[in-house]
């Protein structure tokens, strides 16, 4: 049974769009103030259980791949301006972080598959989400004090590059 438990912690690293979105959002937080970080990250766990949950009701999204990229090619060049943001804005995109990945996180309900065991994936999901997403915030807080958060803005720049190459193969894809 914890077997489906564990396997849901592991989704969010395997799907390289939620890791992407989950790293630039975590450092962008990481620049805000302390109070922003803290009301941001609840948002995105309320956001988040409620897009999981909602998943066993509402169809499957189509192209969220391409609005996961989206997002995180926008967060990653927040990053890259190092911008002081407004309350506001923060909760917008952490909400939108949290529904984009949490209705995409959808579990297969095979026959035989009883409904415990979804929402125990489901739990996963969202355990582990959630607590990447506070220790990448954690750490891109005190990565800001060194060297004038230098070190941050380059890897938002990986992170923006990464999204961008991603989602230039994803659109090709598309079109072809």
């Amino acid at each position: 049974m914890s077997h489906f438990f564990w396997q849901g912690c592991l989704h969010p690293l395997l799907v390289p769009a939620h890791l992407l979105v989950l790293l630039a959002l975590g450092l962008l937080l990481g620049q805000q103030t302390p109070s922003t970080i803290r009301t941001s990250l609840v948002v995105y766990v309320a956001g988040l259980g409620s897009a999981l949950f909602l998943t066993r009701v509402l169809p499957r999204m189509e192209q969220s791949e391409l609005s996961l990229l989206i997002l995180a090619l926008s967060l990653g060049l927040l990053v890259i301006l190092k911008l002081r943001i407004n309350l506001a804005l923060i909760v917008t995109l952490s909400i939108s972080a949290s529904l984009l990945i949490g209705l995409d996180s959808r579990v297969s309900a095979l026959p035989g598959l009883d409904a415990s065991k979804i929402y125990l994936q489901l739990l996963g999901i969202a355990f582990s989400a959630s607590l990447l997403l506070s220790l990448l915030a954690l750490i891109s807080f005190y990565l800001n004090k060194l060297l004038a958060g230098i070190a941050v803005r380059i890897i938002g720049a990986w992170v923006t590059a990464g999204s961008l190459m991603v989602l230039a193969l994803l659109l090709h894809e598309l079109i072809s």
